[in-house]
This record gives C-alpha cells, structure tokens and sequence, in this order.
C-alpha cells in the first residue's frame, strides 16, 4: 500500500508528465465572434486567422507532431487574414520549422502579417541574465554580478514583472527576409492599408516592446479616421496601456501565454504581462475603444503546459447592427 508521501510524489510526476507531453498537444481552436461598431466592417464580416508564440525550435517530437496537428485541424478553414503576433521562433534554429508551418497552412484571402516578439530578437534562457551579467562585468567581480542578477530576475517572478533573460541575439533580417519569401509581410514600426472586394481595412504593427525599438508616434500619426477598419499588432498587451493606442477598433497580442501553468486557486505564478491578473491572462479585453484578444499562444517558453491549452483562434468580425 502507498504512503502519503508515496502518492504524493506519483501524482507530482504524472503531473509534470501530463504537462510535459500531453496538454502540449491538446490545441484548441478557439471559434469567436467580435462584433465592432464602426462603418467600416464590411457586411459580409471579416475572418480572422490569430497565432501567436509558436516559439519553435526546429527540434523534439512534440513539436514536429504540434506543427502536424495545427496544419490538420485548420486544413479546411477560409480566412481573410493570417496574423501572428510575435514569436515566432524560440531561437534562430526555429526559422526552418517556422516556414515549414506557415507554409503549410490554407492560404488567407488578404494575405498574411505579422509583428516581432522578444524571443524574435533573443534566445532566452533562465540562466541567460546569470551568463550576460558575468560576461559584462569588471575582472573579479564576475560571480557577484551573476549572483544579483539571478537574484533581481527571482524579484521579479514574485512581483509579476517583466522578465528579459536574452542571452544571445537573433538574426532578425533573416527573419524578416524568409517571412516575407513565404508570404508574411512583417509590420515593423509600420502600416498598410488593404482594399478589396468592398474591404477597406489598415493594418499597424509594432516594434517589440522589450527588445526592439517601438515608436508609436510613427504608428497613430498614420492612423486613418473612422471610415476604415484599424487593426493593430503588438507582442506585447502592456502596449495597451498607452493611451495613444486605444483608438484602435481591435488589436491583437500574446507574448503571456495565458499564464501558460495555471494552478487551482492561484492561477498563473507569472504571466509576464504586468498588468494582468495571475488569473485573468488571455481572452478579450477592452482598453479605451480598443477590442483586444490577448492568446494564449500556440508553443510555450518553458516547455509546460497545464491547465492552459495551446491555441489558434479563429475570430469573425462583424459590423453592429
């Protein structure tokens, strides 16, 4: 007969299994309606296709069987737009398996658009702080440095705050360059304008906020007025809180993973969006007049998942009666 320490620890493992190689797998397609009250929806409604944090990395059998059940599951899907907002690969290593996803999705009627995350720019890791302060500090002074780093990254676990643990640097325009090869068109600090077939719609994507280099001012001195329908990307759903970004009529995020381990009670120990409670992390939120879906992503930082399944959402717009 089991001991209670026994049991304990064999529900601990199947835990961290089940987090570890099933909830990983178990994506969800998420089917909204948004309905936006502006003259500019056209009456037919607009489909949306939203990814965020694929986070690959070309590597391990949970995500090439992730990458094959995400193609399976949207095969048969028409959309309008494909968005994707940021991380798209963990690592420089992820870029092959990145285009091979986006490759192997239905085509999207409007075309494809996408913003940059932080892991776009850095690969992080948990000792990434420790390993960039000992290589930037004074001779002798190398494991104290790391010591208050890692010390200064635990703080901000606890408070909830923002994380940056980039240790190494991407090659962001090789990013940028095989995206758009493969239909992708990356708004960086930038704004496009769509009209087709009674559409009219802009389209803004912003810089990263924690390893890139935003400029909003370039983004809402560009904004059109209310006769098109203005969708804005931005990794990162702190961007909300600028005032100047909530005129918007929708916007789009991730970069929190909806907390990505969620536990009773608690919710998520760290959300790594600053204003967002531990247990309110994704969904719909309204800031100003700005509807903005925050996802829970498709892949994940750390490779856990539990009790917040990856997803893809597939969201309708349509205009108010």
């Amino acid at each position: 007969m089991l001991t209670a320490g026994a049991a304990v620890g064999m529900a601990g493992l199947g835990t961290l299994a089940y987090s570890r190689w099933i909830e990983r797998l178990r994506i969800e397609v998420k089917r909204m309606r948004v309905v936006v009250d502006s003259p500019a929806v056209p009456s037919q409604g607009l489909r949306i296709l939203h990814l965020s944090d694929l986070h690959f990395t070309d590597h391990g059998l949970i995500e090439r069987l992730k990458i094959r059940r995400t193609q399976e599951l949207l095969a048969d899907e028409t959309y309008d737009l494909l968005l994707i907002t940021g991380d798209l690969i963990h690592d420089d290593e992820g870029l092959p398996a990145t285009l091979s996803f986006i490759d192997g999705l239905p085509e999207p009627r409007l075309g494809a658009f996408a913003c940059l995350g932080n892991h776009d720019y850095a690969g992080y890791s948990w000792f990434g702080p420790a390993h960039v302060a000992w290589r930037e500090a004074e001779p002798g002074q190398e494991l104290q440095a790391a010591i208050e780093r890692t010390v200064e990254m635990c703080v901000r676990i606890v408070k909830n705050d923002r994380l940056y643990l980039g240790h190494v640097r991407n090659d962001v325009p090789l990013l940028k360059q095989k995206l758009e090869m493969h239909g992708v068109h990356v708004l960086d600090n930038d704004s496009l304008t769509i009209q087709s077939d009674g559409v009219e719609l802009w389209l803004a994507g912003l810089d990263d906020l924690m390893e890139g280099q935003p400029d909003v001012e370039q983004i809402t001195k560009a904004m059109p007025g209310n006769g098109t329908l203005r969708i804005l990307l931005a990794h990162n759903p702190d961007y909300m809180l600028d005032p100047a970004l909530q005129a918007f009529d929708l916007a789009f995020s991730g970069h929190v993973h909806g907390g990505q381990v969620r536990l009773p009670f608690i919710g998520s120990p760290h959300t790594q969006g600053t204003h967002l409670s531990r247990r309110l992390s994704s969904g719909w939120f309204r800031y100003g007049k700005t509807k903005t879906y925050i996802s829970r992503g498709l892949g994940e930082g750390v490779r856990l998942r539990f009790n917040c399944r990856p997803e893809v959402a597939l969201i309708e717009v349509v205009p108010a009666r």
